[in-house]
């Protein structure tokens, strides 16, 4: 009975099987077979009556935290024979009189799990089973996307966002978390910050075409007030002076004063970019009608764009979508989707990920994972 529990769990949870340790050496990170009591929580909202909701709340692997109520109730669990009620069942059985530091799987082990499925298959594991449910998940969202009414209308940016929500699913199925770094907080800062800059651009271009329409204040439009030309060589002057410096530099007064001189040409850069940015909605004389309106539709182009990848890193701050797309979705799904929708394979794997899975570039357009299995 718990060995048929377990393997309901791996494969309709996607947790992992939990492997033996010593745990007075190593974090006490725990999967399937080595859940405690202390891990379940039953009727967590404290609903009564047949309430079968069950809070799974534990360390996973990299000490990153599994926090769900999982309905056992609910049909997507029964249907079809699903057999979520008894499993919930066999749990609460599995927990009664035993003491919160008890093991809920106490008479089975990794190793027993992993021999019993391999009693149905070769190479057949737990570990497969997150895979199937990986990939599975992945095309099933992606396929969702596709039959929406406003699919035909996207671009290969937009329909990117889409792959990544679906990419996202999969890692929040699989318990694949990050910490968000101070970094990943600091780019959203200077992102929404820019964002916001656009936005200004986009109403000043809109006052200065308002102008030129109604020819009043004509004389009052706003032009670059900095020679961005001069600035640009000023600083890279600056940049090749501090590296002769650095080049002859011997004595530890001239090292300092070379690296001084470096990070001083490095900001000079760094304030050209931003004065740059700031005045580049602006002309360095006054504009046509046909100029500003060309820019207006320009920046609203950027405007979507920033916002997209804003929404894109913030959703996913928290989230790995790499460790997915490396160890358990299947590459080829990826790769046949990015075909029948033009979507530049690049947009969705890294170098890296086209070289190691060159293998699967092949794939038709129409390719279908478990395809032939389901037509059997």
């Amino acid at each position: 009975k718990q060995l048929a529990t377990a393997v309901w769990v791996i494969d309709r949870l996607a947790l992992r099987v939990g492997g033996e340790k010593d745990t007075d050496e190593e974090a006490d990170t725990v999967g399937c077979c080595s859940l405690r009591v202390e891990h379940l929580h039953f009727d967590p909202n404290a609903e009564g009556g047949d309430n079968k909701e069950i809070e799974l709340e534990f360390l996973g692997k990299d000490s990153m935290l599994y926090k769900q109520t999982i309905d056992f109730g609910a049909a997507m669990y029964n249907d079809e024979n699903g057999m979520g009620t008894k499993v919930y069942d066999n749990l609460k059985s599995f927990c009664a009189k035993k003491k919160k530091t008890d093991e809920v799987f106490d008479a089975i082990n990794p190793t027993m799990l992993n021999n019993h499925l391999k009693q149905f298959m070769e190479g057949l594991s737990a570990k497969v089973f997150r895979t199937y449910n990986a990939s599975r998940t992945l095309q099933e969202e992606l396929r969702k996307t596709e039959a929406t009414s406003s699919w035909a209308r996207m671009n290969a940016a937009e329909k990117v966002v889409e792959y990544n929500n679906a990419n996202r699913l999969v890692a929040i199925l699989c318990n694949h978390q990050r910490s968000v770094s101070k970094a990943q907080e600091t780019q959203l800062e200077s992102l929404g910050e820019k964002l916001e800059t656009l936005k200004k651009q986009k109403n000043v271009l809109k006052k200065i075409l308002k102008a030129l329409n109604s020819g009043t204040n004509v004389d009052k439009i706003p032009t670059k007030k900095h020679d961005e030309k001069k600035l640009t060589e000023e600083a890279t002057k600056a940049v090749e002076r501090a590296k002769k410096l650095k080049e002859k530099a011997k004595t530890n007064e001239e090292k300092i004063k070379a690296t001084e001189a470096d990070e001083a040409a490095k900001q000079k850069k760094r304030d050209v970019t931003a004065i740059k940015f700031k005045q580049a909605h602006l002309w360095e004389k006054v504009p046509s009608k046909d100029q500003v309106a060309k820019r207006i539709q320009n920046w609203n182009s950027k405007i979507a764009k920033m916002e997209l990848d804003i929404k894109h890193k913030d959703d996913n701050k928290e989230v790995s979508l790499g460790t997915s797309k490396i160890n358990y979705m299947d590459p080829r799904i990826t790769v046949a989707w990015c075909k029948r929708n033009e979507v530049p394979i690049e947009k969705v794997f890294s170098k890296t990920l086209r070289d190691k899975f060159n293998w699967a570039m092949a794939a038709a357009p129409e390719w279908e994972f478990n395809g032939k299995i389901a037509d059997e």
